[in-house]
């Protein structure tokens, strides 16, 4: 059994922010994506999976690297759980299609969050690994890519030419703007007699 006195460091594993309340013992705590705090006891811990949802938070986005409180607190885990981000970019960018889908099928919750933040920042380009992706989360990695380029290209200032550039075409200032002629916006074929 783990020690009453023992403190902990906890962190989020997952690519949103996690929140839970412990009213018996008036505390609350937030994690930003990727926070971890120290110092949190294993009372706190124990009482975090006594209310509602607790266990699943500890299970699937906050991390407890001792494997020995996981098991004192009854939160099951696969290996997949102790993985670091860099160990899942890592399998995502050079690990085999095995590994990857073990990743995928066994990683709790917030870890593939995290796997689908990771397809789009890499960005993946393995197209199986993305089709996987589609399959187990729903989530299109591929048009998320072409987005994510598109907001990044909108964000792009609009520069004025460069000094030095040459002309390819040259333009005669001096002339009379072209007259406006009419265009015909339908057609039709005319009888013969």
């Amino acid at each position: 059994m783990a020690k009453k006195n023992v403190v902990y460091g906890v962190k989020n594993v997952s690519a949103g922010v996690v929140i839970y309340k412990i009213p018996e013992i008036n505390i609350r705590r937030e994690f930003m994506p990727g926070e971890t705090k120290n110092g949190i006891s294993f009372e706190e811990l124990e009482k975090l999976t006594y209310q509602a949802g607790g266990r699943e938070l500890l299970a699937n986005y906050l991390q407890i690297v001792d494997k020995k409180v996981l098991q004192d607190l009854g939160v099951p885990t696969e290996p997949e759980y102790f993985y670091t981000e860099e160990k899942i970019m890592n399998i995502m960018k050079n690990g085999t299609l095995d590994e990857f889908l073990d990743l995928l099928d066994f990683a709790p919750i917030g870890r593939l969050d995290l796997i689908k933040k990771f397809a789009v920042s890499l960005p993946l380009t393995d197209t199986i690994k993305i089709e996987h992706i589609l399959k187990k989360t729903g989530f299109d990695v591929s048009k998320a890519i072409r987005m994510d380029k598109a907001d990044k290209a909108a964000e792009q200032p609009v520069t004025a030419p460069a000094k030095g550039n040459r002309r390819r075409v040259a333009i005669d200032e001096d002339a009379a703007p072209a007259p406006e002629t009419k265009q015909r916006r339908t057609y039709t074929k005319l009888e013969e007699n």
